[in-house]
């Protein structure tokens, strides 16, 4: 789900800008990779070792409407696991959140922290809803530890509305630390029915499957010069995962009925991560040269978890703050901060930092905040966490 404001109405084309573009299959055929990772959604409940719900209306999280002028809060209880796939439901619920009214509710979940997905082959199987005023979508986000856009971002599927368009896009930042996207879309589809996404990356391309055939490509090769200019090897860092509906927002072309009997579900069937090399068809694009894709990034040398962090001073400071300190941890090459207002750590804010000391700010007066540190060192481009510290709990009184 795009940070945006305005589309540019035109289709963008799947040739790069001055930069070559390789080939990448025609048709995806799996049958010679491996499953690196997969979620089949069996069982009664979410797994949490996969995925963390978000909620309420982003402002928790830094992001007031979650960067797109959405109009619903995120629930906890509108996500669900059954008969064999993960369900999430959008509904007219008016809800009053931090001071304000919603009309809708709906889910969103992250596999951030928990799993990411490297160079490779990532697809999800997928029935969508439609109705008046929704963005369902299935997309990721960088895990570099930077805010956006310069993480990147990659829209495997969004569709909204009631059309049958569904859209893939890439956002990776400009030189100068903006947003820049590009995108592509087709109206070919009945996205009620079951289709599967899929996002294949090699490192020097990333290309979208609708039903394991290819929809379009974009080169990663940063750009110095000209209209797409930008950091575009970005694309190829490791990646957290997200499912969510949006009500309203940017995109969703309005906002949905207000009505007690209205609902939207999104189903999800299974969604898998492959590495290793597909069977490479030669693109007929005039112009593209073919190169075999580039071995998977996520076979890397396997290193220890790091040690438990010792919190050694969490103390609230003038002007809502709290000073934070802890132990330095043998071989950890950073640190993670998690907070929150409430002891199951719902709508936490969290920081990465490499330093033993940290100063959390604009709290709220009168709230006791839960305070949890944990390490991490490297293992190639993924972080091996450790376990978290003790949870320190600390009243603002000034």
């Amino acid at each position: 789900m795009k940070k945006l404001i305005l589309m540019v109405a035109a289709m963008i084309a799947t040739f790069a800008f001055g930069v070559t573009v390789y080939a990448v299959p025609e048709s995806m055929n799996v049958n010679n990779m491996n499953v690196k990772w997969a979620d089949e959604f069996n069982g009664n409940e979410l797994n949490r070792n996969y995925w963390t719900p978000q909620i309420g209306n982003g402002s928790l999280y830094g992001i007031p409407g979650w960067g797109n002028n959405e109009r619903q809060i995120y629930k906890e209880d509108n996500v669900s696991v059954s008969n064999g796939t993960m369900k999430i439901t959008a509904k007219y619920e008016p809800t009053t959140y931090m001071g304000k009214d919603y009309f809708w509710t709906s889910a969103r979940i992250t596999s951030d922290e928990l799993v990411h997905i490297g160079l490779g082959y990532v697809e999800a199987r997928i029935k969508i809803p439609s109705s008046q005023g929704i963005w369902p979508a299935f997309w990721m986000l960088g895990t570099n530890g930077q805010t956006w856009p310069a993480c990147g971002e990659i829209d495997i599927m969004e569709a909204f509305n009631t059309n049958n368009k569904l859209q893939s896009t890439i956002h990776y930042p400009t030189w100068s630390g903006t947003d820049k996207y590009l995108y592509w879309y087709t109206e070919q589809y009945d996205k009620t029915q079951w289709h599967t996404f899929g996002c294949y990356r090699d490192g020097e391309t990333i290309a979208f499957y609708i039903d394991r055939k290819l929809a379009c490509k974009f080169s990663t090769v940063d750009l110095a010069t000209g209209t797409n200019a930008g950091k575009r090897s970005v694309l190829n860092d490791d990646y957290s995962l997200l499912f969510n509906i949006a009500c309203g927002g940017n995109l969703a072309g309005g906002t949905p009925p207000i009505s007690s009997s209205w609902s939207a579900v999104m189903e999800v069937d299974y969604v898998r991560y492959y590495t290793g090399n597909p069977t490479v068809t030669p693109t007929t694009n005039a112009g593209i040269s073919d190169q075999k894709p580039a071995t998977t990034n996520a076979a890397v040398k396997k290193v220890t978890k790091p040690q438990r962090v010792k919190i050694t001073r969490a103390k609230n400071i003038k002007k809502r703050k709290i000073s934070l300190k802890f132990k330095k941890v043998k071989g950890a090459k950073g640190y993670q901060i998690r907070w929150c207002d409430n002891r199951k750590f719902r709508g936490y804010l969290q920081k990465r930092t490499t330093k033993t000391s940290y100063t959390l700010k604009k709290l709220r007066k009168k709230k006791t905040y839960s305070i949890k540190v944990r390490a991490y060192k490297l293992s190639g481009k993924r972080k091996v966490y450790g376990a978290w510290s003790k949870v320190k709990r600390v009243k603002i009184r000034k």
